[in-house]
Order: C-alpha cells, then structure tokens, then sequence
C-alpha cells in the first residue's frame, strides 16, 4: 500500500539561527512594489543573520508550529503590516520614501533602504528602543548596542567608480570595520557595513558616514561640515564647480575621513568613550 505524505509547507518556519536573539521576520510580499520588496529585504535579512523568514499565510491560518515559534522567539519583526500582534519592529517601507505603486522592479538602493531600517532599530518603539534582547554581550557597559551599523553613502556605481575622497573614506572604513570586527563580536555586538549610492543630484550627502544611523560629525564634538571643490565629483556628475562634503576637527580639515576618527566614532556610538 502506497504511502500518501502529507503536504508540508516548505517556505520557511521561522526557526532562528545560531546564536544572538532569536528573530523571527515576517514579510507583506503584496501584489505591489512596495510589497515585494518587503520579501527581499525579509530574504536578505534571512541571508545575512539578523533573523529568519517565515511563512505569513501560515500565521493567518494559526499554524501550530509557527504559532510556537512566534511565542518562542526574542522578537517578531514584521515589515509593511502584515497581521501580527504587537511586533518588536514594525517597518513600513513607504515611510522610508519608497514608493508604493510603479514597475515591480527593485532597485537595489530600496531592498538596502529597507534592509539597514531593521538593523538600525527603526522599527521599534520608544519603549523597545531602551531595550536590549537576549544573546547581547552582557558586560553591563551603559549605551552599547547589539548591532552596529555602519552606513557609507556615495555617488558613483562603487568604492572604485566614486569621486578619490569618497573612495579613500569608503577603504579607510572596510579596513576600520574589519580590524574592530572580531573584538566587538566577542562581546556580542555585529558589525555590518551598508554601502549606500546616491543620485548625482544628491551630491551634498555623498562622503557621509552614519554609525547606527547618526552622522559622524554629530558623534565627534567640535568635528563640523564644510564642502570643497571636487574635479572627480566633477568628472562623476558632468557638472562644472561641483563640490564635495569634507570636515574640519582639531584645526585640520579632511577631505576623506581617517581610520583613526572613524573607530572613536565607533566607540561613540557604542557608547564605551
């Protein structure tokens, strides 16, 4: 007699990965851009660990086993209100500027708008703000964070196509990040490193650094922002006279941004200096 299996559904339980609070993330996934989009920012999310994925029509339904997973993880995210009760994040993607109808293609700088909201906490309520979940680092140090974010925004396609001020910040960052890497996860905190590229006409924002999404300038006191001219912003955008952001600290003014500003940025934001 021919065993009859029962169907499963294979589009995922919302079981969390390995280590830090257990995040379970639902997404809208609706018939519109905006709605898609909340899938892949879900899916990325998924890929890079902040979370896992899981099957809304099974939440409708009160599946048991998802049912069990909602009770048992640390926090239930949810982006673009879809029928959970009470999240820990609630991202609605058009309150990020993303708009809801057009062509159900997705750019890039959209799934990444949506996608560092949930890092950053954006979603949170005042209330959850103060809080820390589960699986953080534990040392009692006031101010520290489970994630931190570190944004780069930039005109040009990337770090080798930008204007060399903004290239030289973009490479004093990576090398930042990855030599403070392993020293914060050993205390819990994850370190993730967003690349934001602007449209030309947003030049005045290119050259920005932003820590858990607070400028670099307002972490550094006496650190204040100025603009240059810029021949390769020129070059980039075809515009004559263009000028890039720069900054002036200590009496010296830096065109890209040092490594050694960079990591007390770091500390700032962490609130452990």
């Amino acid at each position: 007699m021919t065993e009859q299996n029962t169907p499963r559904c294979t589009c995922g339980n919302g079981i969390e990965p390995e280590g830090g609070p257990k995040r379970i993330i639902f997404a809208c996934a609706g018939a519109s851009k905006a709605g898609q989009l909340t899938n892949e920012a879900a899916v990325r999310l998924t890929k890079e660990g902040y979370g896992k994925i899981a099957c809304t029509a099974s939440l409708a339904v009160g599946t048991p086993s998802i049912k069990k997973n909602v009770e048992a993880a640390d926090e239930v995210i949810v982006i673009d209100g879809c029928p959970v009760a009470a999240p820990d994040q609630e991202i609605v993607v058009t309150d990020l500027g993303i708009e809801k109808g057009g062509s159900l293609d997705l750019p890039e700088e959209d799934v990444e708008t949506a996608v560092s909201a949930a890092w950053e906490g954006k979603g949170r309520t005042e209330e959850e703000k103060g809080r820390r979940p589960s699986g953080g680092c534990g040392c009692g140090c006031e101010g520290s964070t489970d994630t931190l974010v570190v944004e780069w925004r930039h005109i040009g396609s990337d770090i080798e196509h930008t204007c060399e001020r903004c290239s030289e910040t973009g490479k004093a960052m990576r090398e930042t990040a990855d030599r403070i890497r392993a020293a914060l996860e050993d205390a819990g905190i994850t370190v993730k490193f967003v690349e934001n590229v602007l449209p030309h006409d947003a030049i005045a924002d290119s050259n920005t650094i932003l820590f858990n999404g607070v400028p670099l300038e307002d972490l550094i006191e006496g650190m204040e922002v100025t603009s240059t001219p810029c021949v390769s912003c020129a070059c980039i955008t075809g515009q004559d006279d263009v000028e890039c952001r720069a900054v002036d600290y200590g009496g010296e003014r830096y065109e890209s941004i040092p490594p050694e500003l960079i990591a007390r940025a770091v500390l700032k934001a962490l609130g452990l200096e």
